[in-house]
Protein backbone atom coordinates (compact mmCIF):
# COMPACT_ATOMS: atom_id res chain seq x y z
CA UNK A 1 0.00 0.00 0.00
CA UNK A 2 2.74 2.36 1.17
CA UNK A 3 4.77 1.76 -1.83
CA UNK A 4 1.91 1.83 -4.82
CA UNK A 5 1.23 5.55 -3.20
CA UNK A 6 4.82 6.27 -2.56
CA UNK A 7 5.36 5.40 -6.92
CA UNK A 8 1.92 7.58 -7.38
CA UNK A 9 3.36 10.62 -5.75
CA UNK A 10 6.79 10.26 -7.61
CA UNK A 11 4.88 10.07 -10.93
CA UNK A 12 2.45 12.46 -10.73
CA UNK A 13 2.54 14.60 -13.61
CA UNK A 14 4.32 11.89 -15.74
CA UNK A 15 2.50 11.64 -19.04
CA UNK A 16 3.33 9.28 -21.88
CA UNK A 17 3.74 12.00 -24.96
CA UNK A 18 6.57 14.18 -22.79
CA UNK A 19 10.12 13.13 -23.45
CA UNK A 20 12.18 11.12 -21.47
CA UNK A 21 13.73 14.07 -20.25
CA UNK A 22 10.95 16.03 -19.40
CA UNK A 23 10.09 13.13 -17.55
CA UNK A 24 12.96 12.97 -15.47
CA UNK A 25 12.82 15.81 -14.12
CA UNK A 26 9.05 15.84 -13.22
CA UNK A 27 10.06 12.74 -11.52
CA UNK A 28 13.06 14.68 -9.44
CA UNK A 29 10.66 17.90 -8.91
CA UNK A 30 8.60 15.19 -7.52
CA UNK A 31 11.59 13.16 -5.45
CA UNK A 32 13.00 16.84 -4.00
CA UNK A 33 9.93 17.79 -2.85
CA UNK A 34 9.38 14.55 -0.77
CA UNK A 35 12.67 14.76 0.55
CA UNK A 36 12.35 18.54 1.28
CA UNK A 37 8.86 17.83 2.89
CA UNK A 38 10.14 14.67 5.02
CA UNK A 39 13.01 16.14 6.31
CA UNK A 40 11.94 19.70 7.07
CA UNK A 41 9.02 18.11 9.12
CA UNK A 42 11.22 16.11 11.12
CA UNK A 43 13.15 18.65 11.44
CA UNK A 44 10.20 21.21 12.66
CA UNK A 45 9.03 18.29 15.13
CA UNK A 46 12.66 18.12 16.79
CA UNK A 47 12.77 22.25 16.63
CA UNK A 48 9.11 21.73 18.53
CA UNK A 49 10.67 19.34 21.51
CA UNK A 50 13.17 21.62 21.80
CA UNK A 51 11.21 24.49 22.78
CA UNK A 52 12.78 26.72 19.21
CA UNK A 53 9.27 27.79 18.30
CA UNK A 54 10.93 30.79 15.13
CA UNK A 55 13.02 27.59 13.69
CA UNK A 56 9.83 25.29 14.17
CA UNK A 57 7.78 27.57 12.66
CA UNK A 58 9.94 28.40 9.59
CA UNK A 59 10.58 24.28 8.84
CA UNK A 60 6.76 24.11 9.04
CA UNK A 61 6.46 26.39 6.50
CA UNK A 62 9.21 25.52 4.47
CA UNK A 63 7.59 21.91 4.40
CA UNK A 64 4.14 23.43 3.35
CA UNK A 65 5.89 25.19 0.45
CA UNK A 66 7.65 21.91 -1.10
CA UNK A 67 4.05 19.97 -0.66
CA UNK A 68 2.10 23.23 -2.18
CA UNK A 69 5.00 22.87 -5.52
CA UNK A 70 4.25 19.07 -6.24
CA UNK A 71 0.28 19.93 -5.69
CA UNK A 72 0.60 23.13 -8.13
CA UNK A 73 2.64 20.50 -10.37
CA UNK A 74 -0.37 18.07 -10.14
CA UNK A 75 -2.95 20.69 -10.87
CA UNK A 76 -1.40 22.03 -13.81
CA UNK A 77 1.38 20.20 -14.91
CA UNK A 78 3.82 23.35 -15.19
CA UNK A 79 6.69 21.39 -13.56
CA UNK A 80 9.05 24.57 -14.49
CA UNK A 81 7.68 26.61 -11.68
CA UNK A 82 6.87 24.14 -9.32
CA UNK A 83 10.82 22.95 -9.75
CA UNK A 84 11.53 27.07 -9.33
CA UNK A 85 9.57 26.89 -6.38
CA UNK A 86 11.65 24.23 -4.64
CA UNK A 87 14.68 25.56 -5.63
CA UNK A 88 14.14 29.10 -4.27
CA UNK A 89 12.29 27.89 -1.17
CA UNK A 90 15.42 25.79 -0.56
CA UNK A 91 17.62 28.51 -0.94
CA UNK A 92 15.79 31.01 1.31
CA UNK A 93 15.56 28.32 4.16
CA UNK A 94 20.11 27.81 3.62
CA UNK A 95 19.71 31.63 4.18
CA UNK A 96 17.77 31.53 7.30
CA UNK A 97 19.61 28.68 9.08
CA UNK A 98 23.16 30.35 8.36
CA UNK A 99 21.40 33.59 9.78
CA UNK A 100 20.09 31.35 12.69
CA UNK A 101 22.47 28.83 12.74
CA UNK A 102 19.71 26.34 13.15
CA UNK A 103 19.90 23.70 15.97
CA UNK A 104 23.51 24.15 18.18
CA UNK A 105 25.00 26.54 14.76
CA UNK A 106 24.54 23.11 12.94
CA UNK A 107 22.18 25.00 10.04
CA UNK A 108 25.00 25.54 8.00
CA UNK A 109 25.77 21.95 7.19
CA UNK A 110 22.50 21.86 4.97
CA UNK A 111 23.70 24.14 2.15
CA UNK A 112 25.60 21.21 0.54
CA UNK A 113 22.04 19.97 -1.09
CA UNK A 114 21.82 23.81 -2.78
CA UNK A 115 24.53 22.52 -5.61
CA UNK A 116 23.02 19.42 -6.85
CA UNK A 117 19.34 20.63 -6.92
CA UNK A 118 20.18 24.29 -8.83
CA UNK A 119 22.46 22.10 -11.30
CA UNK A 120 19.55 19.69 -12.00
CA UNK A 121 16.57 21.84 -11.98
CA UNK A 122 18.09 24.66 -13.78
CA UNK A 123 20.84 23.31 -16.26
CA UNK A 124 24.70 24.35 -15.61
CA UNK A 125 24.68 27.73 -16.60
CA UNK A 126 21.11 28.53 -15.15
CA UNK A 127 22.14 26.85 -12.17
CA UNK A 128 25.61 28.17 -11.89
CA UNK A 129 24.35 31.72 -11.72
CA UNK A 130 21.96 31.05 -9.01
CA UNK A 131 24.72 29.39 -7.08
CA UNK A 132 27.06 32.43 -7.36
CA UNK A 133 23.71 34.62 -6.11
CA UNK A 134 23.86 32.26 -3.24
CA UNK A 135 27.26 32.02 -2.35
CA UNK A 136 27.51 36.35 -2.46
CA UNK A 137 24.19 36.76 -0.28
CA UNK A 138 25.71 33.70 2.43
CA UNK A 139 28.69 35.76 2.24
CA UNK A 140 27.62 38.86 2.93
CA UNK A 141 25.88 37.56 6.25
CA UNK A 142 28.66 35.38 7.38
CA UNK A 143 31.69 37.50 6.91
CA UNK A 144 29.80 41.06 7.65
CA UNK A 145 32.20 42.68 10.41
CA UNK A 146 31.18 41.18 13.91
CA UNK A 147 28.65 38.89 12.49
CA UNK A 148 26.12 42.41 12.99
CA UNK A 149 24.04 40.51 10.33
CA UNK A 150 23.76 36.97 11.73
CA UNK A 151 21.25 35.94 15.26
CA UNK A 152 24.33 33.65 15.77
CA UNK A 153 28.41 33.72 15.35
CA UNK A 154 30.67 31.57 14.01
CA UNK A 155 34.20 31.51 13.58
CA UNK A 156 36.30 32.84 10.85
CA UNK A 157 37.57 29.39 10.15
CA UNK A 158 34.32 27.91 10.28
CA UNK A 159 32.99 30.28 8.08
CA UNK A 160 35.89 30.16 5.36
CA UNK A 161 35.57 26.23 5.50
CA UNK A 162 32.14 26.18 4.76
CA UNK A 163 32.85 28.53 1.83
CA UNK A 164 35.65 26.31 0.08
CA UNK A 165 33.88 23.08 0.81
CA UNK A 166 30.40 24.42 -0.61
CA UNK A 167 32.64 25.59 -3.43
CA UNK A 168 34.45 22.28 -3.86
CA UNK A 169 31.05 20.58 -4.08
CA UNK A 170 29.18 22.95 -6.78
CA UNK A 171 32.78 22.30 -9.24
CA UNK A 172 32.47 18.32 -8.57
CA UNK A 173 28.43 18.83 -8.90
CA UNK A 174 28.91 21.07 -12.15
CA UNK A 175 31.42 19.00 -14.03
CA UNK A 176 28.82 16.48 -13.38
CA UNK A 177 25.89 17.67 -14.97
CA UNK A 178 28.13 19.42 -17.72
CA UNK A 179 29.30 15.51 -18.58
CA UNK A 180 25.90 14.53 -18.43
CA UNK A 181 24.34 17.31 -20.80
CA UNK A 182 27.41 16.26 -23.29
CA UNK A 183 26.17 12.38 -22.78
CA UNK A 184 22.65 13.32 -22.94
CA UNK A 185 23.26 15.55 -26.57
CA UNK A 186 25.46 12.55 -27.50
CA UNK A 187 22.69 10.07 -27.44
CA UNK A 188 19.88 12.70 -28.15
CA UNK A 189 22.07 12.99 -31.86
CA UNK A 190 22.67 9.75 -32.46
CA UNK A 191 18.64 8.89 -31.84
CA UNK A 192 18.08 11.59 -34.37
CA UNK A 193 20.17 10.39 -36.55
CA UNK A 194 18.69 7.18 -36.54
CA UNK A 195 15.26 8.02 -36.75
CA UNK A 196 16.10 10.11 -39.66
CA UNK A 197 17.63 7.31 -41.23
CA UNK A 198 14.78 5.18 -40.26
CA UNK A 199 12.45 7.87 -42.50
CA UNK A 200 14.58 8.05 -45.63
CA UNK A 201 15.58 5.94 -48.37
CA UNK A 202 19.10 5.41 -48.38
CA UNK A 203 19.89 6.45 -51.98
CA UNK A 204 17.58 8.95 -53.33
CA UNK A 205 17.61 10.81 -49.28
CA UNK A 206 13.29 11.43 -49.72
CA UNK A 207 11.08 10.07 -47.32
CA UNK A 208 10.90 5.93 -47.55
CA UNK A 209 7.58 3.41 -47.48
CA UNK A 210 7.83 3.82 -43.82
CA UNK A 211 7.71 7.74 -42.99
CA UNK A 212 5.12 8.07 -46.18
CA UNK A 213 2.41 5.95 -44.36
CA UNK A 214 2.99 7.91 -40.97
CA UNK A 215 2.63 11.13 -42.81
CA UNK A 216 -0.98 9.95 -44.82
CA UNK A 217 -2.12 8.86 -41.20
CA UNK A 218 -1.06 12.45 -40.19
CA UNK A 219 -2.72 13.91 -43.09
CA UNK A 220 -5.91 11.42 -42.72
CA UNK A 221 -6.37 13.34 -39.48
CA UNK A 222 -6.36 16.62 -40.88
CA UNK A 223 -8.66 15.34 -43.81
CA UNK A 224 -11.28 14.17 -40.62
CA UNK A 225 -10.68 17.28 -38.45
CA UNK A 226 -10.94 19.81 -41.52
CA UNK A 227 -13.36 17.99 -43.92
CA UNK A 228 -10.53 18.87 -46.52
CA UNK A 229 -9.29 16.58 -49.91
CA UNK A 230 -6.03 14.92 -49.97
CA UNK A 231 -5.12 13.29 -53.12
CA UNK A 232 -2.36 10.66 -54.23
CA UNK A 233 -0.30 10.33 -57.11
CA UNK A 234 1.37 6.89 -57.62
CA UNK A 235 4.33 6.89 -59.86
CA UNK A 236 6.60 4.28 -61.63
CA UNK A 237 9.29 4.97 -64.59
CA UNK A 238 8.17 2.99 -67.51
CA UNK A 239 10.79 0.69 -69.37
CA UNK A 240 13.03 0.62 -66.33
CA UNK A 241 14.31 -2.44 -66.75
CA UNK A 242 15.93 -1.22 -70.02
CA UNK A 243 17.32 1.64 -68.39
CA UNK A 244 19.26 -0.88 -66.21
CA UNK A 245 19.87 -3.45 -68.79
CA UNK A 246 21.16 -1.04 -71.63
CA UNK A 247 22.56 1.47 -69.33
CA UNK A 248 23.77 -0.87 -65.71
CA UNK A 249 22.74 -0.76 -62.91
CA UNK A 250 24.52 2.85 -61.71
CA UNK A 251 22.28 4.51 -64.58
CA UNK A 252 19.39 3.49 -63.24
CA UNK A 253 20.54 4.52 -59.47
CA UNK A 254 21.34 7.91 -61.02
CA UNK A 255 18.08 7.88 -62.86
CA UNK A 256 15.93 7.48 -59.57
CA UNK A 257 18.47 10.25 -57.64
CA UNK A 258 17.13 12.90 -60.40
CA UNK A 259 13.81 11.94 -60.55
CA UNK A 260 13.54 12.30 -56.71
CA UNK A 261 15.41 15.59 -56.93
CA UNK A 262 12.62 16.66 -59.80
CA UNK A 263 9.92 15.45 -58.17
CA UNK A 264 10.66 18.02 -55.36
CA UNK A 265 11.43 20.88 -57.16
CA UNK A 266 7.99 20.59 -59.10
CA UNK A 267 6.16 19.70 -55.92
CA UNK A 268 4.53 22.62 -53.81
CA UNK A 269 6.51 22.95 -50.42
CA UNK A 270 3.86 21.20 -48.37
CA UNK A 271 3.34 18.38 -51.03
CA UNK A 272 5.53 14.92 -49.73
CA UNK A 273 7.45 12.93 -52.27
CA UNK A 274 8.51 9.45 -51.12
CA UNK A 275 9.87 6.27 -53.01
CA UNK A 276 7.48 3.34 -52.60
CA UNK A 277 9.63 0.70 -54.00
CA UNK A 278 11.95 0.12 -56.81
CA UNK A 279 11.36 2.34 -59.61
CA UNK A 280 7.93 3.43 -57.62
CA UNK A 281 7.36 6.97 -55.99
CA UNK A 282 4.55 7.96 -54.03
CA UNK A 283 3.00 11.73 -54.04
CA UNK A 284 0.87 12.83 -50.70
CA UNK A 285 -1.03 16.10 -51.53
CA UNK A 286 -2.31 17.93 -48.97
CA UNK A 287 -5.71 19.84 -49.20
CA UNK A 288 -6.11 18.57 -53.07
CA UNK A 289 -8.70 16.91 -54.79
CA UNK A 290 -7.99 14.16 -57.79
CA UNK A 291 -9.07 16.65 -60.22
CA UNK A 292 -6.33 19.28 -58.55
CA UNK A 293 -3.87 16.06 -58.64
CA UNK A 294 -4.22 16.29 -62.92
CA UNK A 295 -2.42 19.76 -62.91
CA UNK A 296 0.15 18.51 -60.84
CA UNK A 297 0.78 15.23 -62.84
CA UNK A 298 0.66 17.22 -65.70
CA UNK A 299 3.52 19.36 -64.55
CA UNK A 300 5.46 16.85 -62.96
CA UNK A 301 4.99 14.31 -66.31
CA UNK A 302 6.26 17.14 -68.60
CA UNK A 303 9.15 18.07 -66.18
CA UNK A 304 10.61 14.58 -66.65
CA UNK A 305 10.04 14.73 -70.45
CA UNK A 306 12.02 17.37 -70.70
CA UNK A 307 14.51 16.43 -69.30
CA UNK A 308 17.87 14.24 -70.36
CA UNK A 309 19.67 12.22 -68.04
CA UNK A 310 23.25 11.41 -69.01
CA UNK A 311 25.43 8.79 -67.52
CA UNK A 312 29.10 7.73 -69.20
CA UNK A 313 28.60 9.95 -72.26
CA UNK A 314 25.38 8.54 -72.80
CA UNK A 315 22.52 10.34 -72.89
CA UNK A 316 18.70 8.65 -72.50
CA UNK A 317 14.92 9.97 -71.73
CA UNK A 318 12.29 8.15 -69.46
CA UNK A 319 8.76 8.76 -69.07
CA UNK A 320 6.51 8.02 -66.19
CA UNK A 321 3.48 6.54 -65.68
CA UNK A 322 0.62 7.76 -62.65
CA UNK A 323 -2.55 6.65 -61.16
CA UNK A 324 -4.53 9.03 -59.27
CA UNK A 325 -7.02 8.60 -56.28
CA UNK A 326 -8.45 10.96 -53.25
CA UNK A 327 -8.89 10.87 -49.74
CA UNK A 328 -11.68 12.52 -48.43
CA UNK A 329 -14.25 12.63 -45.41
CA UNK A 330 -16.83 9.85 -47.45
CA UNK A 331 -13.63 7.70 -47.91
CA UNK A 332 -11.16 7.69 -45.17
CA UNK A 333 -9.25 4.06 -45.33
CA UNK A 334 -5.53 4.71 -46.71
CA UNK A 335 -5.20 1.12 -48.34
CA UNK A 336 -8.23 1.27 -50.29
CA UNK A 337 -7.15 4.87 -51.96
CA UNK A 338 -3.71 3.19 -52.57
CA UNK A 339 -4.94 0.19 -53.98
CA UNK A 340 -7.16 2.49 -56.28
CA UNK A 341 -3.73 4.24 -57.03
CA UNK A 342 -2.00 1.15 -57.96
CA UNK A 343 -5.20 0.31 -60.12
CA UNK A 344 -5.29 3.24 -62.16
CA UNK A 345 -1.02 3.09 -62.66
CA UNK A 346 -1.11 -0.14 -64.58
CA UNK A 347 -4.42 1.41 -66.44
CA UNK A 348 -2.06 4.12 -66.98
CA UNK A 349 0.58 1.58 -68.47
CA UNK A 350 -1.93 -0.16 -70.22
CA UNK A 351 -3.03 2.89 -72.01
CA UNK A 352 0.69 3.26 -73.84
CA UNK A 353 2.70 4.72 -70.72
CA UNK A 354 3.62 8.33 -70.44
CA UNK A 355 0.53 9.35 -68.88
CA UNK A 356 -1.65 9.30 -65.55
CA UNK A 357 -5.14 7.77 -65.08
CA UNK A 358 -7.84 9.01 -64.47
CA UNK A 359 -6.86 11.27 -67.50
CA UNK A 360 -8.29 14.60 -67.69
CA UNK A 361 -11.75 15.77 -69.49
CA UNK A 362 -9.23 17.19 -71.96
CA UNK A 363 -7.73 14.92 -72.65
CA UNK A 364 -11.19 12.47 -73.11
CA UNK A 365 -12.18 15.34 -75.65
CA UNK A 366 -9.18 15.37 -77.78
CA UNK A 367 -9.08 11.49 -77.84
CA UNK A 368 -12.68 11.87 -78.55
CA UNK A 369 -12.02 14.20 -81.48
CA UNK A 370 -8.85 12.40 -82.35
CA UNK A 371 -10.97 9.10 -82.79
CA UNK A 372 -13.62 11.12 -84.89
Amino acid sequence: MIKRLLSQYLHTGMRSDYDSESNRKIFMVNLFGLVGLSITAIMSVSAFVNEQLLLASVLIFASSVYYLAHYYQKLTGNFQLASNIILYSLFALMVYLIYSGGKDNTGPLWIFMVSPVALFFGGLKRGLISISIFVVTISILMFYPDNQLLATSYTYEFKSRLIYSFLTITFLSGFYEYSRQQSFDFMQEISNKFEQMAKLDPLTQISNRRDAMDRLNYELSRVERNDTALAIILCDVDHFKKVNDQFGHDAGDKALVLLAKLFQETLRKQDIVSRWGGEEFLFILPQTSALQAQIVADKVRDKIKATSIEHNGNLFDITISMGISEINKKNTDINTAIAMADKYLYQAKSNGRDQYYPPSKSDNLTAISANA
